[in-house]
């Protein structure tokens, strides 16, 4: 007599493989049994590299040993209930994120132990108590989809930490330059807050609800030492942040005549006129950096209508600083732009996208 294997599971241990997660099947059937269902899933693949243990032959090992078999380890058999928390604790000191399932009582310490824990649920209340995420279907692939979803949502924050960052330094650095160069500020304050808020509040809103990604489960996982700020993310940061500074001081300083082109004629405030200008490209750099931050890919427009928020809220950015640049000159401090003017900042801006392609491009050699 015996249980079928699911039907689902060999495919699903085989995307948790190609993910970079090691599955180890820890049962306390006798090893003939642990072993030709494990073939049967997938999990035992190599025989002659992958390791199978009893929990007799794993209590001789030391800890220092069992931590070297551990990344070659795929079934442990006659498993008693504490040899779930020592591989749960021997794998968190190697510096491996640990996932553990469970359903009954003495699975509890593991679940607790381990970085996440999955309970049945068909399990004790024991077990589901000690367990982070409850597996109402008692089924392997939703562990895989928690993996997705979870690898989606850490690409976000990935994502509004290149958008806010890089709008951080770029405000920063202008305000450090300005003295330096003989500036007045170069933003007021009803400009700071409504930098912040694009970069804050409305980002969050914009790349909070970015599309869940098959491709995600063939990236190799993050380990618990590993930086957030990955080299792409520091790259992307440090491009979109001088790009914006050194069109910003392009404009104010005026290098090339760029500002005096766009300046009409008869101009009461040429002044305030050169700030409305930088002002505009700064905001509208900002806008498109967003396309280049949203994907890690050439194709900007990827999935794009999948995330609506994304849509609406940068657009509603686009058409809400057109309409402070136009009419908002007493409480944003600015005045009114001509087409022109409104056109060359545009253009200026959107060169930030061909810029970060580049960067794309030089990334991924």
């Amino acid at each position: 007599m015996r249980d079928n294997v699911r039907t689902d599971a060999v495919e699903t241990v085989q995307i948790l493989n190609d993910a970079g997660i090691q599955v180890v099947m820890v049962t306390g059937d006798a090893e003939e049994t642990a072993v030709a269902i494990a073939k049967e899933a997938g999990i035992l693949a190599d025989e002659k590299k992958d390791v199978v243990l009893t929990h007799e032959e794993m209590e001789k090992l030391s800890d220092e040993k069992l931590k070297k078999v551990l990344p070659n380890l795929r079934v442990v058999s006659r498993a008693k209930p504490l040899d779930k928390k020592r591989l749960v604790s021997l794998s968190q000191q190697i510096d491996n994120v640990c996932g553990m399932t469970g359903d009954g009582v003495n699975d509890a310490p593991a679940l607790k132990q381990a970085d996440i824990g999955f309970a049945m649920g068909d399990g004790t209340a024991v077990a589901q108590e000690a367990g982070d995420v409850v597996i109402l279907n008692n089924s392997l692939t939703s562990i895989k989809d928690c993996v997705l979803n979870s690898r989606t949502m850490a690409k976000s924050v990935g994502k509004f930490l290149i958008f806010q960052l890089t709008v951080n330094i770029s405000t920063l650095l202008m305000n450090i330059i300005a003295p330096i160069l003989g500036w007045t500020e170069p933003f007021s304050i009803v400009q700071i807050l409504w930098i912040n808020l694009i970069m804050d509040t409305l980002a969050a809103m914009a790349f909070g609800g970015e599309p869940i990604l098959d491709r995600y489960m063939k990236d190799q996982p993050a380990k618990r030492t590993d930086n957030i700020l990955t080299p792409y993310i520091k790259s992307a940061i440090g491009v979109s942040a001088i790009f914006i500074t050194l069109g910003s001081i392009l404009i104010l300083e005026n290098i090339g005549g760029i500002t005096s082109w766009v300046i009409p004629a008869g101009c009461a405030d040429p002044e305030l006129y050169e700030k409305t200008f930088m002002f505009a490209f700064f905001i509208y750099a900002i806008i498109f950096n967003s396309l280049n931050t949203r994907s890690e890919k050439f194709n900007l427009f990827e999935h794009i209508g999948e995330n609506k928020n994304f849509v609406l809220v940068m657009g509603a950015i686009f058409v809400l600083q057109t309409i402070i640049i136009e009419i908002g000159g007493k409480v944003f401090n600015t005045t009114l732009l001509e087409p022109k003017a409104l056109l060359v900042s545009m253009v200026l801006a959107v060169l930030i996208i061909p810029v970060d392609l580049i960067r794309k491009a030089i990334m991924s050699r």
